[in-house]
């Protein structure tokens, strides 16, 4: 009976995140593409912009939720309230001294950043949609971190993924309304920012119901001194998701940053539909290590590179191909900006490509808890993307931070495999590489075949036509190669699937 629920438990965090993946994909269309229509290029560029300088609160956080993930599992286990409450107690007093700095930080950024940058427009339209955007964030850090990390700590993570679905379709239904109503982007930003609020109220509304949280309990501060082992590994996630646009931003104008953020839509997006289709085969590899039982182990190895491998060089593929026609098609009557850089848009889709390429090795060493010694690659890769891009955008512009991702990607990847060969016994480097071999040969010889049947015209129906037979390609040329060459991973994949 425990078995059968945990099942049902399980499915439904997968069907509730995937579902929410969608909706996001979505939402960071629509709504740039409002802005897009509406307000023009510079105003795109301007948002994307402001809030990845507000997201540098990233750093402030430090790692300290993965800690309290971590540490409330045992008391959630054992039912212990008492502990449960001193770690939530000590977590909700952490986020909040963030949310009070990030008061500041805001109010400083309001203030500067029309100063230093010349935008175009006047500090006071700058400087008010910078307060206006903080809205998300002083929302998130003051009253809904800290139940959202319980609720996923206690495999609820259904709950949170529901709640932002609602939250983010409402958030499409209101920018609509605003646009056509009275359109203004700082009153576009302020009804969207507000919804947000519904967040806090339904988690708070759960817990209430659900838990039994004592908030007079003493804080377990031992939290904060756990933070470090992860400050690595999140400023280099955090640098690896900014550095672009804030280099384009100091470097460029905000129409190259509005480019920049619209191919990322794309390629972000499909990358966190990747991350949530594979993510459940994490705690495999986390509990084949535990147990030291190695042969299993690289079997799973085997399974998570060989599945990792299908579904990038298949998805990744076929973007690599058409996200150019889909930016024009997307941008069409756009004349501020030059949206049509397909250079750049290969360049980017192959950096996102090595990212995730290199997630088997990356959740292995999470989950040995080896995040001391994977610290130094991480903030290696975070120094190339920075010195690279910084170094190349002068001269090339878009195609100059792709460039950095790129080589960081690149340095990362081949640690990350290198590592795991010294981490576990009989894992030789060149199983992985014979693998990334193998796929390289066979999109290249698939993407022959599919520039064979271009795209005729700038229309919905060209571009959907044309992704429905690249599909078709590739999938066809990588389920050839599986039958020649992953027969075993296959037999693995199979066992995999019954015993869910």
């Amino acid at each position: 009976m425990i078995s059968k629920l945990k099942k049902k438990v399980t499915l439904l965090n997968t069907v509730s995140t995937f579902l929410l993946q969608i909706v996001l994909i979505l939402d960071g269309f629509i709504i740039p593409k409002l802005i897009l229509d509406a307000f023009g290029s510079d105003v795109n560029g301007l948002t994307s912009s402001l809030n990845q300088f507000l997201s540098y609160i990233a750093l402030v956080e430090g790692g300290i939720t993965g800690v309290i993930i971590a540490r409330l599992y045992k008391p959630l286990a054992k039912k212990n309230n008492k502990k449960l409450s001193a770690i939530l107690v000590s977590a909700n007093r952490f986020y909040r001294k963030i949310g009070y700095f990030f008061i500041i930080y805001a109010l400083f950024l309001s203030i500067i950043y029309p100063v230093i940058f010349n935008t175009g427009f006047n500090f006071l339209y700058v400087s008010s949609l910078t307060l206006i955007l903080s809205i998300y964030f002083i929302v998130q850090y003051m009253l809904s971190l800290t139940y959202k990390t319980l609720l996923v700590a206690d495999k609820k993570i259904y709950i949170v993924s529901f709640t932002q679905v609602v939250i983010r379709i409402a958030e499409i239904v209101f920018a609509i309304i605003a646009v056509k109503i009275y359109p203004n982007i700082h009153l576009l930003k302020l009804i969207t920012g507000l919804v947000f609020i519904l967040q806090p109220i339904i988690y708070t509304r759960y817990i209430k119901k659900n838990y039994h949280i004592d908030k007079s309990v003493r804080a377990d501060d031992s939290l904060i001194k756990g933070r470090w082992s992860g400050f690595a590994i999140n400023t280099a996630a955090f640098i690896h998701n900014s550095t672009d646009v804030i280099v384009l931003t100091v470097f460029t104008n905000l129409a190259t940053v509005s480019v920049y953020s619209v191919y990322a839509l794309v390629v972000s997006g499909l990358k966190n539909v990747i991350n949530s289709l594979v993510s459940s085969l994490n705690p495999t590899l986390g509990h084949a290590y535990a147990l030291r039982d190695f042969k299993n182990l690289n079997q799973k190895l085997d399974l998570y590179e060989y599945i990792i491998f299908m579904l990038v060089f298949l998805i990744f593929g076929v973007t690599g191909l058409l996200i150019t026609p889909f930016v024009m098609i997307y941008t069409a009557g756009l004349t501020d900006a030059n949206y049509s850089q397909p250079i750049f848009g290969i360049f980017l889709v192959v950096a996102e490509a090595l990212y995730l390429l290199k997630f088997p090795h990356l959740n292995l060493a999470y989950s040995a808890d080896r995040f001391k010694e994977i610290s130094k690659p991480a903030f290696v890769e975070a120094g190339l993307n920075i010195i690279i891009s910084i170094c190349l955008v002068p001269f090339l512009g878009l195609i100059g931070v792709a460039i950095g991702t790129f080589i960081a990607m690149l340095y990362r990847l081949i640690f990350h495999v290198y590592y795991t060969s010294k981490m576990v016994p009989g894992r030789n480097q060149w199983i992985f590489y014979r693998k990334l071999l193998i796929f390289i040969i066979a999109t290249i010889l698939g993407i022959l075949v599919c520039s064979l049947i271009p795209i005729t015209s700038a229309t919905i129906l060209s571009w959907i036509i044309c992704a429905i037979i690249y599909f078709i390609v590739l999938g066809t040329m990588f389920s050839v190669v599986s039958i020649m060459f992953f027969r075993e991973e296959l037999k693995i994949l199979k066992a995999y699937l019954i015993k869910r």
